[in-house]
């Protein structure tokens, strides 16, 4: 059953002086445990969500660090919040209200929600997409990777499985209503069904990238951007095309491969459509025989009765 609500994570950078700022007047009993390159911070009654995490987040250190050739990394914070009023605060009103998690790279912080009080099957790939913001960022340094690379990645490394039903981005096609991806930059001031789409082609887009140029054109981008390269020579070195013909490849290739997905929506109506022809034939039907006895009814009091039909009477 699709999920009638969707939490999107956002990466957001506050200014260092703010970053722990939202815990200074809390009631909490925060503990800290250090398994390197993570610290994490959590109330007693996570202490197992933070074992998990550690878990989670090393084989994940350890894919994306291999797969992007990446340094030996600092230290990462992880804030588990142990109720819904203390993660509400820690977005100090500078998120919009659709934030599931976000990640302060400036700082190498991360704030997530603690499963108790928010109990999905996402935690695993909450943790990995904060963590692949705080990861690139350190390695990419004072430069910043486009939006749409950025979060497709995160996307991709945490195999968030709710995007890779790409009907929304087939809607979109079919309406005539893509976003440019130089305007995902503007995420964050999107409603949350327009964020959808921005997400769902950020990922489309990567996993184009990936499929075409595969991992060494990741890194030749990626390595361009470190090295304070345009994103036209970026591109153009790693995949021979300018920053805005590859964004024209990647829509051709969505409109060659997704356009009649949002189709597939159909069959969670079938059965509904089916009910309310059935019940509709039901009541036309009924509608018509009804309209039929009156008419006979009419027809009955309108007839005048023979001289014979008289005469049987009077005999009865």
């Amino acid at each position: 059953m699709r999920r009638s609500h969707l939490f999107i994570i956002v990466a957001f950078f506050f200014g260092p002086a703010q970053s722990h700022s939202f815990l200074d007047a809390r009631d909490f009993h925060f503990q800290s445990r250090t398994q390197e390159p993570f610290i994490f911070h959590f109330v007693i009654q996570d202490s197992a969500y933070a074992r998990d995490a550690f878990e989670i987040l090393s084989r994940a250190y350890e894919e994306i660090s291999f797969d992007l050739q990446l340094d030996r990394a600092d230290s990462f914070q992880i804030f588990i919040m142990p109720t819904r009023k203390s993660f509400r605060e820690s977005l100090q009103g500078r998120l919009p209200s659709w934030t599931g998690a976000f990640a302060n790279p400036s700082v190498n912080m991360m704030v997530i929600k603690s499963p108790r009080w928010s109990p999905d099957d996402s935690f695993a790939a909450t943790l990995v997409h904060e963590f692949f913001h705080l990861l690139i960022h350190q390695h990419v340094g004072a430069r910043e990777l486009p939006r749409w690379l950025d979060e497709g990645l995160a996307i991709f490394y945490s195999r968030e499985e709710r995007w890779k039903k790409a009907t929304t981005l087939s809607k979109a096609l079919t309406t005539g209503s893509l976003i440019p991806l130089s305007e995902i930059d503007f995420v964050l001031e999107y409603h949350q069904a327009k964020a959808d789409l921005a997400y769902q082609q950020s990922l489309s887009a990567v996993e184009y990238l990936l499929r075409t140029y595969d991992s060494d054109g990741l890194r030749q981008i990626i390595g361009g951007i470190k090295g304070g390269q345009n994103l036209d020579s970026c591109f153009r070195s790693a995949t021979g095309s300018s920053y805005a013909e590859f964004e024209m490849e990647w829509q051709n290739y969505v409109r060659q491969t997704a356009k009649w997905m949002w189709l597939y929506e159909l069959d969670d109506y079938l059965w509904l459509f089916i009910f309310v022809l059935l019940v509709l034939a039901f009541v036309l039907r009924r509608r018509h025989n009804i309209k039929i006895e009156e008419q006979w009814r009419a027809q009955s009091e309108e007839t005048p009765r023979t001289d014979e039909e008289e005469e049987d009477e009077q005999e009865e």
